[in-house]
């Protein structure tokens, strides 16, 4: 949660982390940065594609290439699955996520207006993977 309310104006709260531990396909990957947590990716499972949840990196730590290698190390596991694509949503003003998912690859398909709670807009992104 620390690395949360350091990186974002809108953090998640503990709630939300909890809920979603409760859908037992939502899994965590941590990247470590001498021997102490850097960032995390939180991401939902389901038979075709991942739904990245969550993707936080300690801002002392950002720039550094750790989110990319987070999803590098998601997209090697997948090889030989049947996951064809990854979804996330984004904030609308959030340009440099988008910037970073956009050089990554990812691709905007959609926009759900007033999605998020200030009645911001969030930026629907995929990125193909087979």
């Amino acid at each position: 949660m620390a690395i949360e309310l350091r990186a974002y104006q809108q953090p998640w709260n503990k709630q939300k982390f909890i809920d979603s531990f409760d859908n037992v396909n939502t899994q965590i990957q941590l990247i470590l940065v001498d021997k102490k947590i850097a960032g995390y990716l939180l991401t939902l499972q389901s038979v075709e594609f991942i739904d990245i949840l969550n993707i936080c990196i300690d801002p002392k730590f950002q720039q550094q290439g750790l989110g990319k290698q987070l999803l590098d190390n998601l997209l090697k596991h997948q090889q030989g699955s049947a996951i064809n694509s990854l979804l996330l949503e984004v904030r609308k003003s959030n340009i440099t996520a988008i910037n970073f998912y956009q050089h990554y690859g990812f691709k905007l398909i959609d926009t759900r207006k007033k999605y998020y709670s200030n009645g911001e807009d969030a930026k629907i992104l995929r990125l193909q993977i087979t």
